[in-house]
């Protein structure tokens, strides 16, 4: 990385949580660019891919019966302050099967009013029909996802 990208870098994330504060001095965390997320039920995994790598990966909880519908979505919005804490609104873009075009569902951290309890849901299937991560997941994923990434849901 040259000097210029780390300077551009370093002010860019000045103003986010991707910012960490070491005894006054700040140090720019490097965060990877993501163009895509997929979300493999089969796994029960969130993978974040940049330049056709993962680059992060997370255990996910899924809900509903067998979970949210495989197919292609987009991120399409952020509830900052719903019941969950914190949560990136994923529209369809093209049905996996007939008659479920349309809609959209919510990859989400736990649900606020459990507090510490929240560890306790970790790998089970506690959502109803969303993705579930972890709350210090979803921070991180919220803060690396832009708006109009692609997703993908594999069965």
């Amino acid at each position: 990385m040259r000097p210029a990208d780390a300077l551009c870098l370093s002010v860019a994330l000045a103003g986010t949580r991707a910012f960490d504060d070491h005894a006054g001095c700040p140090w720019p965390i490097l965060a990877p660019r993501v163009d895509e997320l997929v979300v493999d039920k089969a796994r029960r995994r969130l993978m974040l891919n940049g330049g056709r790598r993962v680059v992060r990966s997370y255990p996910v909880s899924l809900g509903g019966s067998g979970g949210p519908p495989a197919g292609r979505y987009r991120v399409a919005g952020r509830h900052p302050h719903g019941p969950n804490h914190l949560a990136l609104r994923l529209a369809r873009q093209s049905p996996a099967a007939a008659g479920r075009a349309g809609g959209s569902l919510l990859l989400h951290g736990t649900p606020g009013w459990l507090g510490p309890i929240a560890a306790a849901l970790a790998g089970s299937d506690w959502t109803a029909g969303g993705i579930g991560l972890a709350n210090d997941a979803i921070e991180e994923v919220w803060n690396l996802v832009p708006d109009g990434t692609p997703a993908l849901i594999r069965p």
